[in-house]
């Protein structure tokens, strides 16, 4: 993130909406991503930093301030991020589109959302005329595949159990990260969001309406998902060579 971004991000009044990612649920027979690299082929490895998402100059709330709809603002801020990477301008969903595609999925009550449910249906009926080619969980604890998924395909989709005080860091425009005290703070909800970047130090997630920083052992801490998302949008700009994308598709027609 350059200079100029980050200051003009930290400037703007933050403040912390709702939850509601369900537990996490992983589907019987959909392997980790690794297995469907081809074989004899590797992913490539990730770069020391990505911020192709610092393109993007407005991350909107899409209504989690109100709803719990995180799981359906992550896609939706995900497909801003895939716009950037691959300098394309497919349809991103407004505000009130979000929250009615998320009252849909959940008959109508506020009732938070899985993650993989979400996908299945990205996958096979679409989400505002978008659909993704596939999906695959990543190992939480795998922070080298993360980014190479973040390098790959533009971002995770991702989620966590978010403690108490990770409201006051974000609102204060802070990282998130294990603040002296960190094992006694409760936790207030599962989050779904978009990792669309890293360097060094932090993953860089969008959330309520901001870019936040997520310090890596707190991810660790914290974190209970992890999904590589297979967008259209990058197999139109060069495709999958590296994936046994017919074995992914065959296991994903099971679930």
């Amino acid at each position: 993130m350059t200079r100029e971004i980050e200051m003009a991000e930290t400037s703007k009044e933050r403040m912390h909406g709702l939850y509601g990612k369900a537990n996490p649920q992983f589907p019987v027979g959909l392997k980790d991503l690794r297995a469907y690299v081809k074989t004899g082929a590797a992913l490539p490895p990730a770069p020391l930093s990505v911020d192709d998402y610092s393109e993007v100059t407005n991350w909107p709330m899409d209504g989690n301030n109100q709803y719990g709809d995180c799981t359906m603002a992550a896609a939706a801020h995900s497909i801003q991020a895939w716009n950037a990477v691959v300098n394309r301008t497919d349809p991103v969903p407004s505000e009130p589109a979000v929250v009615t595609e998320y009252l849909k999925l959940t008959h109508g009550l506020d009732s938070g959302l899985v993650e993989a449910n979400v996908l299945k249906t990205w996958r096979s009926a679409g989400l505002w005329g978008n659909k993704i080619v596939g999906y695959a969980p990543v190992n939480v604890h795998d922070l080298n595949q993360i980014k190479q998924a973040v390098h790959l395909f533009g971002l995770a989709y991702v989620g966590m159990q978010v403690p108490a005080n990770a409201e006051t860091q974000f609102d204060d425009g802070e990282a998130w990260t294990l603040a002296p005290g960190w094992q006694s703070q409760r936790i207030v909800g599962g989050h779904a969001v978009p990792i669309v970047g890293y360097d060094e130090t932090y993953f860089y997630v969008i959330t309520w309406g901001a870019v936040q920083k997520m310090a890596y052992d707190w991810w660790q801490t914290y974190g209970d998902e992890a999904w590589a998302i297979l967008p259209q949008e990058f197999k139109e700009a060069g495709g999958y060579d590296n994936l046994n994308l017919p074995q992914l598709m065959a296991d994903l027609h099971n679930v």
